[in-house]
């Protein structure tokens, strides 16, 4: 069960050269089959002008504050999700709290905290709902889960040991129904050198009953630059490096590689289906210009918040100009599910490089079309933590944050003609 990677270029291959019909003209999303795999090739999107999703502004509702009240203030939101009676719990990860609010987005309660102990968080990472308003979170650090009641009292703690030699537990990706789906880093191989793909991932499902591990699929890691110092070995980023992105919704897990558009979900449940969706989409080689706003971003970067001054981040950055980095741009930069099963796609974007809309597509891979989201919210998420964005029915919760960079926790309409 080595990478998980889709034995089915050959068919795709194909059915991208039938993406016109008889008369030229595009078709919308085609549709087909092989061995049982349903597989969708998007050409065209299904609303016109003017038609689609829209998401409605000003916000219904904003939690946090500058400063001034402790109840309010935020520090780096891993999660955030909406009950069933319209309140909304947060996952607090500066200080390891979990946060309620009312449907008007005044403080209820706070519960657990940092540390070790019972209900306690050293370092968390992952907060998500499951049926009857039960909360679970994941904690980086301790390896641990563990689920509260609706009132924020713990209920069970699950420490996360790995049942596969040289894996560690790593991200918690979501929640499907009474179990957390999670990723696994393989550590056992250590590569010589070079450009690599490391370390491997394999997702599973973690029962939140029992703790039972069940593997679902693996898949190549991120890409980075390996080199050796004598006896030692050292990791560096990989400047537009491909990766794995996943996302997560009630019965299916979808995963990605960002080197193309060509999406895989898997069943969660025991009938094993698999579904493929496509777009033929040529990737974008690196210039010098992304190169040179990448640098420019990264010398901010670090005056802001580095700590250094303006000549020693400048000279920080001429040194970055030779390092090795991927000759095309990712083609996408994340994936989300919603609780309906459509798939948001996140085009890629960076210094340099704008912001598009979401594509969304039907949970058959029809192509719907584009969603733009406000800038702000797409500012406070990140594209490797799949929880970062709840997309409901009707709403968009997620974390914003303003032009200092001040976090907020904003509920948007999601409105559907």
């Amino acid at each position: 069960m080595r990478h998980g990677r889709s034995a089915f270029v050959p068919l795709l291959a194909a059915l991208a050269a039938q993406a016109c019909d008889s008369a030229g003209a595009p078709a919308g999303t085609l549709h087909s089959d092989s061995a049982g795999v349903a597989v969708a090739t998007a050409v065209e999107s299904a609303w016109g002008p003017g038609g689609g999703w829209t998401v409605g502004e000003p916000p219904l509702l904003q939690i946090g504050a500058a400063t001034g009240d402790p109840d309010y203030e935020l520090d780096g939101v891993v999660g955030a999700v909406r009950l069933s009676s319209g309140d909304i719990v947060l996952g607090d990860g500066g200080s390891g709290e979990l946060r309620r609010y009312d449907p008007g987005g005044t403080f209820v309660w706070r519960a657990a905290g940092e540390g070790e102990g019972p209900g306690e968080h050293q370092f968390l990472s992952f907060l998500g709902a499951l049926s009857g308003d039960s909360l679970v979170s994941y904690d980086l650090a301790l390896q641990r889960v563990q689920i509260f009641d609706a009132a924020g009292e713990r209920v069970r703690t699950l420490t996360v040991e790995s049942p596969w030699r040289g894996f560690m537990p790593w991200r918690a990706l979501g929640v499907s129904g009474r179990k957390l789906v999670m990723s696994f880093a393989d550590r056992t191989d250590i590569p010589e050198g070079g450009v690599v793909r490391w370390p491997d991932i394999r997702v599973a499902t973690v029962d939140l009953a029992d703790g039972a591990i069940e593997a679902v699929s693996d898949f190549p890691g991120a890409e980075q630059v390996v080199r050796q110092y004598g006896e030692s070995v050292a990791f560096m980023a990989y400047d537009f490096g491909k990766e794995p992105r996943f996302a997560v919704a009630p019965g299916w897990l979808a995963a990605v590689d960002t080197e193309a558009f060509h999406i895989r979900s898997i069943s969660l449940g025991d009938s094993g289906a698999e579904r493929i969706l496509r777009r033929d989409i040529a990737p974008t080689p690196v210039t010098s210009a992304h190169v040179d706003a990448e640098i420019e971003e990264y010398i901010e970067t670090n005056v802001t918040y580095g700590g250094v001054s303006r000549e020693q981040a400048e000279e920080m950055g001429r040194g970055r100009r030779d390092d090795p980095r991927a000759p095309t741009l990712p083609i996408l930069r994340s994936i989300r599910l919603d609780e309906a099963g459509n798939l948001w796609v996140e085009p890629f974007f960076g210094a340099g490089i704008d912001v598009g809309p979401f594509e969304v597509f039907a949970a058959d891979g029809t192509w719907l079309g584009a969603v733009s989201v406000p800038s702000g919210l797409r500012r406070g998420f990140t594209a490797d933590m799949a929880p970062g964005l709840q997309i409901g029915d009707d709403y968009l919760l997620g974390v914003w944050r303003d032009a200092q960079d001040i976090e907020y926790v904003r509920l948007y309409s999601l409105e559907k003609p």
